[in-house]
């Protein structure tokens, strides 16, 4: 007796794809710990708990616990974060250097292009700091430019990610800041001024605590945004002035481009003054949070189209893309783009455009125009109020 079977097709409509986007990597200086762990060693945690078995201690390493621990209190337990400690004395524009294999590269080879988000940060009153003339530790400004080199490398591999780096030895004095936002392109880096811990607020800066934060939010909120909630640390510093005895400082330093604390009046708690880069305002990357949409962008991207790499392309007798082709890989990224982020109000809209005009057979090259329409950010908010007559 005849029959006919029809077999349900799965994986038609580009279905979402996992891209872990919130994974964090940190790198700072250490000290031998007597609990096991052996400095420039790369290891994985999940809580602060783990801390403790990969052989990191509050005893001996203070500084790296503390930071961790201000990972997890705005992360939360099971977050992913890789970890380094490096030599006491090593300078963090030596951690950030492309061709040092005992800093933030090995990290970031030890995790294979999971991490989305990395923070490097020296402690300061082990390291030599060789000069601070533009308001902070100079060597931050020479990592700045050593991390712009190791960030386009990776994200040219396909392994995009954004970068803050610990403002440490703030001088206090904003007016002493260079100005990022001026003859700066990097807009895969921030620099972070201001800490949560006294005992550190001359030297250090709070890189835990705010990458914890980029780990728990999607990637188009920004860091400042207020409804997200205050952050969790209970005292700001800048330098050794609490944040409420120098008033006005913190917009004075968010001018200048560096990620800072700030208040509002009436609401409780601490935020942060934004998510600037190292880069113009105009670049359209500026802000940490259309550099993780792009960089979410482009890791799904790769997935959709890696897989066309050296298959078949139908053409027209001419050479060009059969346009019904050209079509349908068009709305492969669309899919995948709109199911994994517009979906999830990470971005408005994706266009794309694949051009069958485009002679594959004769250069084996395809052209793809993809195009990401963000989400907008009411930063500046002005209200007309006033009685009725």
């Amino acid at each position: 007796m005849g029959q006919v079977n029809i077999r349900l097709q799965d994986g038609q409509l580009g279905a979402t794809l996992a891209t872990a986007d919130g994974v964090a990597g940190l790198v700072m200086t250490g000290q031998p710990d007597g609990g096991g762990y052996s400095l420039n060693t790369p290891v994985l945690i999940t809580s602060l708990a783990a801390l403790g078995v990969a052989g990191i201690t509050k005893a001996s390493n203070p500084f790296a616990f503390r930071q961790v621990t201000e990972f997890y209190n705005e992360a939360g337990t099971g977050a992913k974060l890789y970890l380094l400690l490096t030599e006491s004395t090593q300078a963090i524009d030596d951690m950030c250097e492309m061709t040092n294999e005992l800093g933030a590269r090995a990290l970031l080879d030890f995790a294979g292009g999971a991490i989305k988000i990395l923070g490097v940060l020296s402690d300061d009153t082990l390291v030599v700091v060789a000069s601070v003339t533009h308001g902070i530790n100079n060597a931050v400004l020479s990592a700045r430019d050593n991390m712009d080199i190791m960030a386009g490398a990776f994200a040219s591999e396909q392994k995009p990610f954004r970068a803050i780096l610990g403002g440490t030895s703030y001088t206090g004095l904003p007016a002493d800041l260079e100005v990022l936002t001026a003859g700066t392109t990097n807009s895969r880096t921030a620099i972070l001024i201001g800490d949560t811990d006294i005992a550190y607020s001359d030297s250090g800066a709070c890189v835990g605590l705010v990458l914890g934060r980029l780990a728990s939010i999607p990637v188009m909120r920004k860091l400042s945004r207020v409804r997200t909630g205050a952050m969790s640390n209970s005292a700001a510093f800048l330098r050794s002035a609490a944040l409420e005895t120098v008033p006005g400082d913190d917009t004075l330093i968010a001018d200048a481009g560096y990620i800072t604390w700030t208040t509002y009046p009436n609401v409780g708690g601490y935020y942060l003054s934004g998510d600037d880069t190292c880069s113009a305002l105009t670049d359209d990357y500026h802000f940490l949070a259309r550099g993780r949409v792009i960089d979410k962008a482009q890791v799904l991207a790769y997935a959709v189209f890696v897989q066309e790499v050296d298959d078949e392309v139908p053409v027209a007798s001419d050479g060009t893309i059969d346009p019904g082709f050209a079509a349908w890989l068009q709305q492969q990224i669309i899919n995948m783009i709109s199911n994994n982020m517009v979906a999830n109000n990470e971005c408005s809209g994706v266009d794309c455009f694949i051009d069958p005009d485009q002679n594959i057979l004769s250069t084996s090259m395809l052209n793809v125009v993809l195009k990401i329409r963000p989400v907008g950010y009411s930063s500046d908010i002005v209200i007309s109020l006033g009685f009725e007559a």
